[in-house]
């Protein structure tokens, strides 16, 4: 084998702070270890916040618990509609479902995030919402979004599972709209052990009705000693909520992780994107390399590559293929058009009656047409990006050996003479 193609080993990921294999033991021996025995849960939140520059954090046990959260704590439910990307993890849409409303899927633009130019089409008297997702760490251009919210008095709700450490004109991505939620999932920029979740926002009101649904819808508002008050009050539960309570054990590695997040994680992200930038600008079969400019500042959760228009889908598969077999990790699309599942196309949701889908509250099956609906761009991505993982804990040659294996594979499949 040639050197250029030569396996390299690259680090496991997630990494966790040497500090954490020594602090996560305490909680163990003290017997402290639920959000309300110890004090860590409360301590994380609030690094979080500081770390986004927001006013608040209410820590869950997932990305797509936090949304829930978001979503139901916003009064949004049966008979409401949120438009949301047609291109994302399922997660987005099935947030609003689970909450009893109905998701309307917008198409998105070649940067891959949705379309602020479609969405107004989309509003109607029904329409509470719009869920913006910053995928792959890409920012939403957030501006037309909020504008059309203000028109149409909608919230505006960041999925920021994968953006952690985005910026949009000055201002970090968890700020930008009423609420964001982030995922602490073991593939993303840090996990707390596997899985967790953040609720972000400026609002008080909302963050005290976020708190009461991430836990049982208990009156948190008057008495945040929530272990107190089962020993004094008979009735403390003000509305239906979740048990989405995050651990002291993930606490306490959230912590360590948000210490060392901008100049370790998020510095060897940008870094990393640079090098990738550089090599792959030179390749003619690439069209689109991710967005990153002064006004919308990149994440690099992972690093999307947009094929050029020569490339058809079985290409795509193909390059997958050969890029897989020579030990680059490396990955196709991870979530096509959400319309295409199964629960979308044959409405499959809660019970007999597959709420909310048909439901007395819910008239308009229009909305829920999902087996008709096409979003073009969401497509055309789906076919042709492919993504290159830029872990903080590589180095230079990781990222090196990926690009340039990237390079000829590409120049292999798509040799100049039939491009």
């Amino acid at each position: 084998m040639s050197k250029k193609n030569h396996k390299l080993d690259f680090p496991n990921w997630p990494s966790f702070h040497s500090d954490t294999y020594e602090d996560i033991v305490r909680p163990l021996k003290s017997g402290k270890v639920n959000y309300w025995t110890g004090d860590k849960g409360r301590e994380f939140e609030q690094s979080f916040a500081h770390l986004v520059e927001s006013e608040y954090g209410i820590s869950c046990s997932s990305g797509t618990s936090a949304l829930h959260t978001i979503v139901s704590a916003l009064e949004i439910g049966p008979g409401d509609e949120v438009i949301v990307p047609s291109y994302s993890f399922i997660a987005t849409a099935f947030a609003v479902l689970q909450a009893g409303a109905i998701p309307v899927f917008c198409d998105v633009t070649m940067d891959h995030t949705i379309d602020p130019n479609r969405i107004e089409a989309l509003v109607n008297r029904r329409t509470k919402a719009i869920i913006v997702v910053h995928l792959y760490g890409v920012v939403c251009d957030m501006d037309p979004i909020r504008e059309i919210a203000q028109r149409y008095d909608l919230r505006v709700i960041e999925d920021a599972a994968q953006c952690l450490g985005g910026i949009y004109k000055g201002r970090k991505v968890g700020t930008l709209g009423d609420a964001a939620a982030f995922s602490f999932c073991q593939s993303k920029h840090f996990t707390t052990g596997g899985e967790g979740g953040m609720v972000t926002t400026n609002d008080t009101s909302l963050a005290w009705e976020c708190r009461s649904f991430r836990d049982h819808g208990f009156d948190t508002q008057q008495k945040l000693d929530l272990l107190d008050m089962e020993l004094k009050e008979n009735y403390i539960h003000n509305r239906v909520g979740f048990n989405y309570r995050m651990t002291e054990i993930q606490s306490i590695i959230g912590i360590n992780e948000v210490r060392r997040f901008n100049e370790w994680n998020l510095k060897n992200r940008h870094r990393h994107a640079a090098i990738y930038d550089e090599i792959l600008s030179a390749s003619p079969h690439i069209l689109k390399l991710p967005l990153n400019d002064t006004c919308r500042r990149n994440a690099y959760w992972i690093y999307p590559v947009v094929l050029s228009e020569c490339f058809s889908l079985d290409d795509t598969n193909r390059l997958y293929q050969q890029l897989t077999q020579q030990g680059v990790p490396f990955t196709k699309v991870l979530w096509p058009e959400a319309y295409l599942e199964k629960a979308f196309r044959q409405h499959v949701g809660f019970g007999k009656v597959n709420f909310p889908f048909n439901s007395a509250e819910y008239t308009c099956s229009e909305s829920v047409n999902y087996d008709e609906k096409i979003c073009p761009v969401a497509r055309l991505l789906s076919q042709r990006t492919v993504c290159l993982m830029l872990h903080p804990n590589w180095n230079q040659e990781h990222i090196e050996h990926c690009a340039k294996a990237l390079m000829d594979t590409l120049t292999s499949l798509m040799p100049m003479a039939d491009y």
